[in-house]
């Protein structure tokens, strides 16, 4: 039986999906209960959504499998997401909540992955773009979003943008998604705590502040040669003070929430924030 066969014609059927074995499915879920959902989360389902035969270089061994597949939940990848969320709803959100931070792949081919690749090769604007390996869609508390969230509905002005670093573990690669524990490894710092203005370097370009480009190329080469991580954020840049030159200022202008420096056009572009509220990571991109 192909498991997409459950996740679009016989989506509820209580003979399938069960984790347990031993209770029926509940209503119109995949699985008896919480526990057994929980379960199913921590890697119980194919993300292929398809266990018949697989058509030559394909996950699937169709077309209706591969469309169910693009939109599956990235947590326990048995329900289709709602919307233009990633997750498929309440449960799945609460079960998610319970392990932040949390990173989830998002597999090549799904609709998460085609977004984040089209934007990526959207903002890459100078030089060799590298092949991306995986992308993951970051999960984090209510607590760690709403000052970022509070602040944003104050000041305004929300964008996506770019943040190359560094990192000493392999978070991310070879199907690792456990975050470390060296207080060296920025990835995983940033991931915990989020940005931290107190950590930024004072003798930037434009002061103290957490640097992010809308130019996924500039942000890239501060990711270690590719070999660290590519995050894309959501910035909040409220009233924009725009530069010309490096050095123009040190510090966030009164009145003012952000810096921009749009080098070569663009290309090389430069987006200071000085709050740690106005920004939050979002998805994390590594390369090959």
């Amino acid at each position: 039986m192909c498991g997409i066969t459950i996740f679009v014609i016989s989506f509820y059927d209580a003979q399938f999906l069960q984790v347990c074995k031993k209770r029926n499915c509940y209503d119109r879920y995949p699985t008896c209960g919480l526990r057994c959902a929980e379960k199913l989360a921590k890697g119980g389902a194919d993300p292929t959504l398809c266990d018949r035969p697989k058509l030559a270089g394909h996950n699937q061994c169709g077309n209706q499998c591969k469309d169910a597949a693009k939109l599956a939940c990235l947590l326990c990848k048995s329900r289709p997401k709602f919307k233009r969320y990633h997750l498929c709803g309440k449960t799945c959100k609460q079960l998610s909540a319970k392990q932040t931070p949390l990173i989830l792949e998002a597999p090549e081919g799904h609709a998460t992955w085609e977004m984040v690749q089209k934007k990526f090769d959207s903002a890459w604007k100078y030089g060799t773009k590298p092949q991306i390996k995986k992308i993951y869609k970051i999960i984090e508390s209510r607590n760690f979003l709403m000052p970022y969230d509070k602040y944003k509905y104050k000041v305004g002005n929300e964008v996506f943008r770019y943040h190359g670093t560094s990192r000493k573990c392999t978070l991310g690669s070879n199907g690792n998604t456990m975050l470390c524990n060296d207080s060296t490894c920025a990835l995983c710092c940033i991931l915990k705590t989020s940005f931290k203005t107190s950590l930024a370097n004072p003798h930037g370009a434009f002061g103290p502040g957490i640097y992010t480009s809308s130019a996924a190329n500039k942000a890239h080469s501060y990711s270690n040669h590719g070999n660290g991580a590519l995050l894309l954020t959501k910035v909040v840049l409220g009233q924009v003070h725009s530069v010309t030159q490096f050095g123009e200022v040190s510090s966030c202008p009164a009145g003012k929430h952000s810096v921009v420096f749009d080098r070569n056009a663009g290309a090389l572009n430069e987006t200071i924030i000085y709050s740690d509220d106005a920004i939050r990571p979002v998805f994390m991109i590594i390369f090959k």
